[in-house]
């Protein structure tokens, strides 16, 4: 072992000779905002940002530095015509763990080349690397703004018909006072306080009044008819109340108005790579999470009806039970439906979120430094690039059906050939959901996992899923030299070395979010680690397989992680040798 007071001595001696040298290396930074092209349309989910209109900056764009910001609206509306005395209080809805869930997918054009192509599924990718690169210290300093609190594993709930906490798997309680279950019944969570969801829902929006005259959380600072203009002016987001007492067919119950900040890089790795081009030249789409949830029940039970996605697979918001000391307790009498868009949805127009948030359009945010010797880029202006790329498949009940009565295991083999070949395979990630087609939900048969507005997932993905005998092959090679039976394998050989600093090796620096009991109860992520076996540059097929060692059918998503690279100009923008 290292003396370690000589080390201390030694930094010491050596701090006390070092010179601090001056670094000088720009003369200028600003900020370029480029609106998206919808002209003020959003009905489809799809926005385009397009890059020639920053042609005539000064200076050099970073990619990697830049970011979206988007005016995201959340509104409930009654279902019936008097059913409702009261709106909804700000605690009832929030945004699930992770910003990027509010996206669907993404393309990307670069020089008139295609270098990212949509696809559905792909943007779960997002979730895996927030939860493996990321670490505590990022969420202390970045949670609140990118909602990545996770999510407990001990709080998931399952039932089949209305309860306080919806139907299904649901992780929406935050009884700050629940206790642990000290009974023997097993009839509920370890505890119905999800930390994570109450995280996010404390960073919640101010609240405008409905009657203008309380200032929000009673701060006068904020005043009472001038909390509007001081969330509009400092793009905030806010809290809209209801603006009646009793709450008819044609009343909203209350809107969350949210100005999201999503930064490039935890959209796709390839930004991290696009930092300082002297003329951008791409076109970025990007499709949001757009629909409608309807949920029925009582003052103190909630079930899920029917989910209408209108863009998009994947429902970004979560609803708060309403069991006893809950924030939907004793709201409902017989239903809500909750609408979600960029700027509008169904029940909330453009024009109405414009006065609450400054602009009434997505913006693009690309920072411009002004170089004082850009000479070694202009001597060597081609950048040879190398990023990680996606690929997804998305296999429905082809790992067993969920029975109308849940008893025993049902051992169902599965066996996937992914559609194509991959070149310079990193790795293969397997992600289960439950099937929901019988046994779930209460009415709603059929709805995916992570379409439930009571469910955490997709920052969670089936609860105590089970998978054993795991094996990936690439062309003729098994990954592993035996299959994955055990928890222990699976996590401590490959998911707790995913991205991780050192490849886990450094107990003194450490990232990642997920432990061995969130892993093995609520993120159980299959992990292959490829590059051992896969040949450079050689197109191989991939075949997943195992065993759903569950009581009830599983969906499986089937996440290809690989290497691409091309050239590019940084002084001309243009793309090569994709």
């Amino acid at each position: 072992m290292t003396d370690v007071t000589q080390l201390s001595d030694e930094f010491l001696l050596q701090s006390s000779l070092k010179n601090e040298s001056v670094v000088d290396v720009s003369k200028g930074k600003k900020l370029v905002v480029l609106p998206d092209l919808q002209q003020g349309s959003y009905t489809s989910g799809t926005v385009t940002y397009d890059a020639p209109a920053t042609a005539g900056s000064q200076g050099y764009a970073s990619l990697k530095d830049a970011y979206i910001t988007v005016p995201y609206v959340v509104s409930a509306k009654s279902t019936g015509g008097t059913d409702i005395t009261s709106g909804l209080k700000r605690f009832a809805t929030t945004l699930k763990c992770n910003v990027t869930n509010i996206v669907d997918s993404l393309s990307l054009e670069m020089n008139g080349q295609t270098v990212l192509a949509d696809g559905e599924y792909r943007m779960f990718w997002n979730n895996l690397r927030a939860q493996t690169e990321r670490s505590q210290n990022d969420i202390t300093k970045h949670g609140a703004d990118a909602y990545l609190y996770p999510d407990d594993w001990y709080s998931i709930n399952f039932s089949a018909s209305a309860s306080g906490a919806g139907d299904s798997y649901s992780n929406n309680q935050v009884d700050n006072a629940a206790n642990l279950d000290t009974t023997l019944a097993q009839s509920q969570e370890n505890r119905a306080f999800n930390n994570g969801l109450f995280n996010r829902l404390c960073s919640m929006l101010p609240t405008v009044d409905s009657t203008g005259a309380v200032p929000s959380w009673s701060w006068p600072s904020l005043g009472t008819t001038a909390t509007r203009n001081i969330v509009q002016q400092n793009a905030k987001g806010c809290f809209k109340e209801s603006d009646t007492t009793i709450i008819s067919a044609t009343k909203v119950l209350g809107r969350w108005i949210y100005m999201l900040k999503i930064r490039l890089v935890d959209l796709h790795p390839i930004f991290k790579e696009l930092n300082l081009v002297s003329n951008p030249q791409f076109k970025l789409r990007i499709r949001f999470n757009t629909g409608t949830v309807k949920v029925s029940g009582t003052a103190t039970t909630m079930q899920l009806d029917s989910v209408t996605m209108t863009s998009g697979q994947t429902c970004p918001i979560m609803v708060s039970s309403a069991a006893a000391n809950q924030p939907m307790n004793g709201v409902l009498s017989t239903g809500a439906q909750v609408g979600f868009g960029v700027l509008q949805n169904e029940y909330t127009s453009v024009a109405e979120v414009g006065n609450y948030v400054p602009y009434t359009t997505t913006r693009l945010n690309i920072p411009f430094y002004e170089l004082r010797n850009p000479s070694s880029i202009i001597n060597k202006p081609i950048k040879h690039i190398r990023f990680n790329d996606v690929y997804a498949q998305y296999f429905t009940k082809r790992a067993g059906e969920t029975p109308d009565t849940i008893t025993g295991q049902l051992n169902v083999d599965f066996n996937f050939q992914l559609s194509g070949t991959f070149k310079n395979i990193k790795y293969v990630a397997l992600l289960p959901f439950a099937e929901t087609s019988k046994s779930h939900f209460a009415s709603a048969h059929g709805t995916q996992q992570f379409q439930s507005p009571f469910d955490s997932a997709p920052w969670t993905v089936m609860p105590g899923a089970s998978i054993r005998n795991f094996q990936v092959t690439i062309g003729n090679s098994n990954v592993f030299s035996k299959t994955h039976e055990y928890d222990y394998e699976n996590f401590q050989d490959e998911f707790s070395k995913l991205a991780a600093v050192n490849g886990d090796h450094t107990r003194e620096i450490s990232n990642g979010l997920i432990d061995a009991n969130k892993w093995a109860y609520a993120h159980r992520v299959m992990v292959a680690d490829c590059p051992r076996i896969s040949e450079k540059d050689v197109p191989q097929s991939i075949q997943v397989s195992g065993i759903n060692g569950n009581a009830t059918g599983m969906n499986i998503l089937v996440l290809v992680v690989y290497e691409r690279s091309m050239d590019l100009d940084r002084l001309t923008g243009e793309v090569s040798n994709l």
